[in-house]
């Protein structure tokens, strides 16, 4: 059955099932009704509860996604690439890294954390 199919027959049962339970609950009272309908959401509210354990298990046992198995030519390389917009200056990448400043002002005298370089003895 092709999935336009399934959607009209989902569709008229349910049509067939709200106007079938308006027929029924407006001829045994609103007493009645009003009982049966509290019966029937406990029974389509455990059937909910059920099937949602049942996905979580489901989940549970398939693990996670195994990730794409890697090929030679994308061994440690990587590639990024930024489209759309307009970016002024450099876009930096990367992770645990200080950032520098890279305006028109000098750099600081010393660095605080790099090597002396200095030849003074």
């Amino acid at each position: 059955m092709s999935g336009r199919v399934a959607r009209w027959v989902g569709g008229a049962l349910v049509a067939v099932a709200v106007i079938g339970l308006g027929v029924y609950f407006t001829t045994v009272g609103l007493d009645k009704a009003d009982k049966l309908a509290s019966v029937i959401g406990v029974f389509i509210g455990l059937a909910g509860l059920a099937l949602a354990i049942y996905g979580l298990l489901a989940d549970r046992r398939t693990g996670p996604p195994s990730p794409r198995p890697s090929t030679a030519q994308d061994t440690g390389s990587v590639r990024n690439e930024i489209h759309g917009g307009t970016h002024y200056g450099p876009v930096i990448q990367g992770r645990d890294f200080r950032q520098v400043n890279l305006g028109s002002s000098p750099p600081p005298a010393s660095a605080p954390d790099g090597p002396d370089t200095s030849t003074e003895g």
